[in-house]
């Protein structure tokens, strides 16, 4: 079960490279040209929620149309539309068929580029605003349009989020080796339709539902800029993973979280439902999706409940 949600969980951060950005020409062309510019190059990735903070060092090589990221969870291996992920247990590979594209939402704008220097490259200092506020801010190879420096912004204006390239090549570095052989290789297609998650969440759109033949649905969401999936089962037990997890709340409401360098897994039980949700999305976006899904609640009370209403 483990590896089956590993792989299912890693569709949701490979999507992108087939993005078109529509409410922003400039931005658009900012982020085409960085995903197809090929490199190698070394970086460290930093977050921090409220008292907690987590960073690590990681290694990316993209040529010849494949990316490979190595870190201390493992490699991630991305070519030819498969996704892999690689550890101590070997490699899972996940196949996604007819992903749709992604659109960037109105509410971004790109300020204008302000020239700079980063790794004695010549580069420009950009901002991205959502709806006049300051959201994220990159220092860009003026070459290659790739992101040495990225910091995002949450609601009140603070830097929550920073990755940064401390060594870069922008020459075609050769392609790394591929694995021999994975240990699960699942294909993931969309499903026709399911009306269980919302169609937009705080501005979030629902492009793609996967399904998985023990019965979880995750629903990918995405505005542009960040995105996250939703995962959805029937009410079990808690995940191990967050057994020791951080408890905080939302509107009232108690949630389980996990705070990895790039990503905030969050964890709840609805009355007849669990949930995982997985994403880059800052802290105050994160609150307002979470107010707009199935709140956590006692299932015992909403059994109650039912009988006292209907027998």
């Amino acid at each position: 079960m483990r590896k089956r949600a590993i792989a299912l969980t890693i569709v949701a951060f490979t999507l992108w490279g087939g993005a078109t950005a529509r409410a922003d020409d400039e931005l658009q062309q900012y982020l085409e040209q960085a995903a197809v510019a090929e490199f190698h190059a070394t970086g460290i990735v930093m977050s921090s929620w409220g008292t907690e903070s987590v960073a690590a060092m990681y290694e990316i090589t993209r040529s010849h149309g494949m990316s490979m990221v190595r870190g201390p969870a493992g490699d991630l291996m991305v070519v030819d539309g498969l996704t892999a992920v690689g550890s101590a247990e070997g490699w899972y590979a996940v196949e996604v068929g007819e992903a749709a594209d992604w659109v960037l939402a109105d509410r971004y704008t790109l300020g204008a580029p302000m020239p700079t220097t980063r790794l004695g490259r010549p580069a420009s200092e950009l901002m991205v605003f959502e709806d006049g506020t300051p959201r994220l801010r990159l220092i860009v190879d003026d070459a290659s349009r790739v992101p040495l420096l990225t910091e995002v912004l949450d609601g009140d204006g603070r830097v929550f989020r920073v990755a940064t390239l401390i060594d870069f090549a922008p020459e075609q570095p050769a392609a790394p080796a591929r694995p021999q052989s994975y240990g699960s290789h699942h294909m993931v297609m969309p499903m026709a339709e399911y009306s269980g998650l919302p169609g937009i969440l705080a501005g979030y759109r629902l492009t793609d539902t996967y399904g998985d033949p023990n019965g979880i649905v995750q629903g990918y969401y995405s505005d542009g800029l960040f995105s996250f999936s939703v995962f959805e089962s029937k009410r079990g037990g808690t995940p191990g993973a967050f057994a020791d997890a951080a408890a905080f709340t939302v509107d009232g409401s108690a949630y389980r979280r996990l705070v990895t360098p790039s990503y905030a897994w969050v964890q709840w039980h609805a009355p007849d439902r669990s949930y995982v949700l997985v994403g880059d999305l800052p802290p105050d976006h994160l609150a307002a999706v979470l107010v707009e899904l199935p709140r956590p609640g006692d299932r015992g009370l909403f059994v109650r409940l039912w009988r006292r209403l209907f027998g």
